[in-house]
């Protein structure tokens, strides 16, 4: 499988490419609401819009979740090794 790995301190990342991140997705999802950095904020993810989520993680590109699988319209935002398997179709 090839990947694009990405260092946010070299290069952070734009607002357009959250929105490619997100793909068919709403931004906010794209937002990692088990970051310090969100907690000490004091959100909640559902409470905030997608213009406000891609703010926040403009500002501090921590607030990322990651790791990220994008295969055409699909996503997985963090690691979720069930949804990677189903994506492969089952194979291990």
């Amino acid at each position: 499988m090839d990947y694009e790995p990405r260092d946010y301190a070299r290069k952070p990342l734009t607002a357009d490419d959250i929105r490619a991140i997100a793909g068919p997705h709403a931004v906010r999802e794209v937002i990692n609401p088990r970051s310090p950095t969100f907690r000490k904020l004091g959100l909640e993810r559902d409470s905030i819009d997608d213009a406000q989520a891609l703010e926040l993680m403009l500002d501090n590109q921590n607030l990322v979740r990651r790791p990220t699988l994008a295969a055409g319209d699909v996503r997985i935002f963090g690691f979720d090794a069930d949804a990677y398997e189903e994506l492969a179709g089952g194979e291990t």
